[in-house]
């Protein structure tokens, strides 16, 4: 078993990562539905990261899980790339909200306690949200060795599909779906599309981070959390996903562009957890 792991370490995270999430939700969120369970974070989301570590153990040994998370706290990177994470993606996905008819007109502005806590709901949406049991997997192990198969661009758009559909079976949850487009062609397709968009995003990032799952982390925290924000300032826009992901679209396209697909990436280095080939800059 560990030697065929070994020889197949992309295809055994994904599959790992899949069979963990997909069962957890299958099982205990939609054929019997455990109470007082938020399906959106714990145990289910917990699938990429298991994978993560369990690969990084059979692939190096202890060596590779514990570069793997050091990577999870490399932030020694330029003040850009944080406020970009923290600041630039809130402000993209609000000017995407802006467009839909009728959002400026239901605009209310927060009040001095909400703003209080807006800080602390980051905290706690990048803990149990998905992005710190979910990028170590996607960003961390699974990227370095699609980018080295693929080439960045191609790389990115797989493993953006692979990430959608890692989350297919919560359609079949109406408390998820409710807010994720509905279980219809057009709320799949536009779910699919952000995945894309935002793995864009995120490579782009990454790559310049010199490969930091931590700034993976804070990008995607910041996605989940201008989702709920916007939909507190802009009530007759709650739950529109399509004008941000069209904003977000436009900038993956801007990116692919601007870097000729190469997104930040610097050569096919060594995997990590293979090889040390990330340093920050």
């Amino acid at each position: 078993m560990v030697a065929l792991l070994r020889r197949r370490p992309l295809v055994s995270f994904f599959v790992i990562a899949f069979a963990w999430t997909w069962a957890f939700v299958i099982v205990f969120l939609i054929l019997f539905p455990l109470p007082d369970i938020d399906g959106r974070t714990l145990p289910g989301d917990f699938g990429p990261l298991i994978a993560a570590i369990v690969m990084s153990g059979v692939v190096v040994g202890r060596s590779g899980i514990k570069q793997l998370l050091r990577r999870m706290v490399q932030w020694r990177v330029g003040l850009v790339w944080y406020a970009f994470a923290l600041v630039g993606v809130p402000l993209l996905y609000i000017t995407g909200i802006i467009f839909v008819p009728g959002a400026l007109g239901s605009f209310k502005a927060p009040d001095i306690g909400s703003i209080v806590l807006y800080p602390v709901l980051y905290v706690v949406l990048l803990i149990i949200g998905g992005p710190l049991t979910e990028e170590p997997g996607w960003r961390g192990f699974a990227l370095p060795r699609l980018q080295q198969r693929w080439g960045p661009l191609a790389g990115t758009v797989v493993l953006g599909l692979v990430w959608a559909a890692w989350r297919l079976p919560n359609y079949f949850r109406p408390d998820w779906s409710s807010v994720n487009g509905q279980l219809s062609f057009s709320g799949v397709a536009v779910f699919f599309l952000a995945a894309v968009a935002f793995s864009v995003v995120i490579t782009w990032v990454y790559n310049h981070t010199g490969g930091s799952i931590l700034m993976a982390i804070l990008v995607h925290a910041s996605i989940n959390f201008s989702q709920g924000l916007t939909g507190e300032l802009f009530p007759a826009a709650k739950n529109n996903e399509v004008a941000p992901v069209i904003a977000f679209v436009i900038l993956a396209v801007v990116l692919v562009v601007a870097t000729r697909g190469r997104l930040g990436y610097a050569g096919a280095q060594p995997a990590p957890a293979a090889a040390p080939a990330y340093s920050a800059p």
